[in-house]
C-alpha cells in the first residue's frame, strides 16, 4: 500500500465518530480503533518512500507501545484511578520525540504576497489569525477585555468538562477563524455573540497536532522538494522543512495520540464524557511542563477530507502562573487583543482601511462545509468580512492592547 492511500484510508482517517456507549465500552472502542490502525501500517510498501518501508516495523512497533499506554491510562481513567492514569500517559509522552510537533507561533510583520501559493499555508502555520466568541452577553453594558479573556480565577467554578478542558482550570481557548469558533459553540445566535481578535504579543510554543492525516499527507506530498522551487522569501523551503521526512515519520508514530484524542462526542447529555479522556490528560501534561504554552489542534467538526484546513484549527493556552483572582500573568502578557464588539455592530460598520498595504488573511483561501450540500469558499461568508472589520480596528493606533492596560 502506498503512503498516499495508507493517509486516505478508513482506519487512518480522522476525525472518527461511532463510539456507542451501549455496545461496548470506550476502552473496547479505542482498542479497535488503534488495533486497526497498527495493522494498516504494516501494509505500507511505497517504492517512492524506502525510508519509510524500511522501517515500518519499528514505526509499528512505537505506535504499539503509544497505543497500549494510552490504553492503559483510559482504563485506569474508567476505573477510578485519574493519577494513575495520568502517571501511564506521562511516562509514554516523555518517551517522545517532540521536535517536528513543535511549533512557535508568532507576530509577524511582512507583508502577504499573494502571488507566493504558499503563503497561505506558511502564514496560517505561523503566524496565525486568532480569535475568540463569547456567546452570552447579557450581563454586559460594555463589555472589557477581561470579559472575553479565559474564566478567571475567582470564577473558576464555571470551567466545564470539555475536550480539552480540565474541570476547575481556566484556559485560553483561540480559534484559527470566526466560523471555527462559532461552530465549536454550537453555532448560537450570531446577535448574542461578542468577538474579539487576538494577536501574538510574545512568541508562544504549541504543540502542533492542527492536520488530519489526509491534509498531512497532501502538504507532504505537495511542498516541493527541490529548494529552487521555492517562490518569494523561500517560503517553499521552509514548509519543505516543517513537512519533512522527520515529521512523516513522527506523525506516523504519534497517531495513536492524535486520534484518541479526536473521537467525536455522539451523546450530548451527561457531565462525564469517555471521549474527552486522553486530551484531557495531553491537557495536564502541557499545563504542568515548561516545553510548549499550549496545544494547537483541529476541530472534529472538520470533514476527514477535502480542501478544508485553513480555518479549522484551535489552540488551547492552560494558565500556567495560578492565582486567587484575574487572569494568568503570564498569558496576559502573550497576547493582544480588541475591545469585543457585537456581531451587529460589527456587521454595520464601516471602516476606512489604514495607511499602508493591508494584510490578507490566509483564511481567504479556505473553504468551509455549512452543511451537506453548501461548500463554500470562506471570503464568500460573513464570517471573513467581520474577520477583516476587526483586523482593520487591530491596525488603529491603541486599539488592539493586552488587558491590563
Amino acid at each position: 500500500m502506498k503512503l498516499k492511500d495508507f493517509f486516505d484510508s478508513e482506519p487512518v482517517s480522522l476525525p472518527r465518530a461511532g463510539f456507542d456507549e451501549t455496545r461496548e465500552t470506550f476502552h473496547q472502542f479505542l482498542d479497535a480503533l488503534l488495533g486497526k490502525y497498527v495493522k494498516q501500517l504494516q501494509l505500507i510498501d511505497d517504492p517512492d518512500l524506502p525510508e519509510i518501508c524500511s522501517e515500518r516495523k519499528q514505526l509499528a512497533t512505537a505506535a504499539g507501545e503509544l497505543a497500549a499506554s494510552i490504553l492503559t491510562s483510559v482504563q485506569l481513567s474508567l476505573a477510578g484511578h485519574p493519577n494513575l492514569a495520568y502517571k501511564e500517559i506521562s511516562d509514554a509522552l516523555s518517551r517522545i520525540d517532540w521536535g517536528p510537533f513543535s511549533s512557535q507561533l508568532m507576530e509577524s510583520n511582512s507583508e502577504f504576497n499573494p502571488s507566493d501559493p504558499y503563503w497561505p499555508l506558511f502564514y496560517a502555520i505561523k503566524h496565525p489569525s486568532l480569535y475568540r466568541i463569547r456567546s452570552d452577553r447579557s450581563e454586559f453594558t460594555i463589555p472589557s477585555r477581561g470579559d472575553i479573556f479565559h474564566v478567571p480565577f475567582e470564577k473558576r467554578r464555571l470551567v466545564s468538562n470539555q475536550r480539552y478542558s480540565i474541570t476547575g482550570l481556566p484556559c485560553l481557548y483561540l480559534g484559527g477563524s470566526l466560523w471555527i469558533c462559532w461552530e465549536e459553540l454550537g453555532r448560537p445566535p450570531l446577535d448574542s455573540v461578542l468577538v474579539s481578535r487576538f494577536r501574538i504579543v510574545e512568541p508562544v510554543s504549541v504543540l502542533d497536532f492542527q492536520f488530519p492525516p489526509h491534509h498531512m499527507w497532501r502538504f507532504f506530498a505537495d511542498i516541493p522538494q527541490e529548494t529552487s522551487q521555492a517562490l518569494d522569501n523561500n517560503l517553499g523551503e521552509k514548509l519543505r522543512d516543517r513537512f519533512s521526512l522527520a515529521f512523516l515519520r513522527s506523525y506516523i508514530m504519534c497517531w495513536p495520540l492524535i486520534a484518541a484524542c479526536s473521537i467525536k462526542r455522539d451523546q450530548r447529555t451527561g457531565s462525564f464524557f469517555p471521549e474527552y479522556i486522553v486530551p484531557q490528560l495531553l491537557l495536564q501534561w502541557v499545563a504542568e511542563g515548561a516545553r510548549f504554552d499550549g496545544i494547537r489542534y483541529f476541530s472534529v467538526r472538520m470533514p476527514s477530507r477535502g480542501a478544508h484546513v485553513l480555518a479549522h484549527s484551535n489552540c488551547v493556552f492552560p494558565a500556567k502562573m495560578i492565582s486567587f483572582k484575574g487572569h494568568c500573568a503570564e498569558l496576559k502578557k502573550r497576547f493582544a487583543l480588541t475591545e469585543p464588539l457585537s456581531w451587529e455592530a460589527l456587521t454595520v460598520m464601516r471602516l476606512k482601511s489604514p495607511r499602508g498595504r493591508r494584510k490578507a488573511s490566509s483564511n481567504a483561501f479556505s473553504t468551509i462545509q455549512m452543511n451537506r450540500d453548501i461548500l463554500l469558499p470562506y471570503c464568500d461568508t460573513a464570517f471573513f468580512d467581520v474577520e477583516a472589520r476587526l483586523e482593520q480596528i487591530e491596525a488603529k493606533p491603541n486599539c488592539s492592547r493586552v488587558i491590563d492596560r
